[in-house]
């Protein structure tokens, strides 16, 4: 015998199937409001059309970057598909250093001819023998006005203590003062600021290819970024930088970032788009190819009773005694901290006059990041410009 309640739940049961009744789905709601992420749940518009789902669940990846998955091509395409020399590099970077030709043939098919690299270096153009720049009179000024003003120091100042905990501790590990590593970062890309945006890989493929004064150099920085890349697990045209090559803060080319860079922060990755990383990484570069003594100082001023000044040969490939140089009539504006070693003459030309400097080893150290008497002074004054006004002293 049925009873009367049966009867009820019947007619239910019809409407159901039948769809007439709608069945709400089920929300699950989460107050985690990090944007990257997924809720458990979701309720979405159903699309017109079916779609098929994969038959295993795809996984859900939060804060990491995407895998590269490498390229194979068994042709090379693109800018240099027919450059002869360019399929010379490619099976020397197959032979040498044994990666697969065909994944070689996909990352130099993606190259496009960077003709502004080649207008900076004047590859095309016919250049008239010109004096030096830097004999003109007042082209110190100039040059120094383009880094040691307010604007940098300033700048200096809020890096320096917005990143002193990985100042300090490459002054403890490699024994270089913070101040020069804050210098090459203020002259080098304005403490971040523009660290360049040629694509690396076009640069140094185009330089290599069409620069034949040095394409030597920039075809061994090729390689070294084609075995960066791979190292680093990186895709190729993934890293922005200067149009001779360079990258991240420190401005370090690929060989140098091979050997030199490091990783600081310990996070197991070094990237010099990273304060921590590129401060580690100058002050590696300094005590390593530099041979930088912290025992002793960088430059000093010294006084001269002429304006001009023409007698010894000057700049930091120079190594005077400062007996002899004190018989020339210099005079040091310090007892240069103790330092009694063989110096370097350094010639910065003003508008009134001359102005001598004494640089140590130290001062040469700084070349090796850039082979220039302007530069290495630009660095010098600038770092201990800021370290005066973050400590008042």
């Amino acid at each position: 015998m049925i009873k009367i309640k049966h009867f009820v739940l019947i007619p239910a049961i019809l409407l159901l199937i039948s769809g007439c009744i709608k069945r709400e789905p089920a929300v699950v709601t989460t107050n985690n409001s990090n944007s990257n992420t997924i809720p458990i749940a979701q309720t979405y518009p159903m699309p017109t059309q079916p779609t098929p789902y994969p038959t295993q669940p795809t996984p859900v990846v939060i804060n990491t970057q995407p895998q590269y998955i490498p390229q194979r091509l068994p042709y090379l395409r693109g800018a240099y598909a027919s450059n002869y020399k360019l399929k010379q590099i490619i099976n020397n970077l197959a032979s040498q250093y044994h990666l697969d030709k065909y994944e070689l043939n996909a990352i130099f098919s993606t190259v496009n001819r960077d003709s502004v690299a080649l207008d900076k270096y004047g590859v095309f153009k016919t250049r008239k023998p010109t004096i030096s720049k830097a004999s003109l009179p007042g082209s110190w000024s100039k040059y120094r006005a383009q880094f040691v003003n307010p604007t940098h120091i300033q700048k200096g100042v809020a890096f320096w203590r917005e990143n002193a905990k990985w100042l300090n501790m490459a002054a403890y590990k490699y024994g270089v003062d913070p101040a020069y590593i804050v210098g090459i970062l203020g002259v080098e890309t304005n403490f971040g600021g523009f660290t360049g945006k040629h694509s690396v890989l076009d640069a140094l493929t185009t330089l290599a290819l069409e620069y034949k004064k040095r394409s030597k150099f920039f075809t061994s920085e090729l390689e070294n970024y084609i075995l960066l890349i791979k190292e680093q697990k990186v895709p190729p045209q993934s890293i922005k930088g200067s149009y001779a090559g360079a990258f991240g803060l420190a401005q370090f080319m690929p060989s140098s970032f091979r050997e030199y860079a490091v990783d600081l922060n310990g996070d197991g990755h070094t990237n010099l788009f990273d304060p921590a990383d590129a401060i580690g990484s100058i002050a590696n570069y300094f005590r390593s190819k530099g041979k930088w003594n912290p025992r002793i100082p960088v430059a000093m001023m010294t006084f001269y009773n002429k304006k001009r000044f023409y007698g010894i040969p000057t700049g930091f490939k120079t190594s005077y005694s400062q007996r002899y140089l004190y018989n020339l009539g210099m005079r040091p504006s310090s007892n240069f901290y103790g330092y009694k070693g063989p110096v370097s003459l350094i010639k910065l030309s003003k508008y009134d006059r001359d102005e001598l400097w004494w640089g140590t080893p130290n001062f040469r150290a700084i070349t090796r990041y850039n082979p220039k008497d302007y530069y290495a002074m630009a660095v010098h004054q600038l770092g201990q410009a800021i370290k005066k006004a973050v400590y008042g002293r």
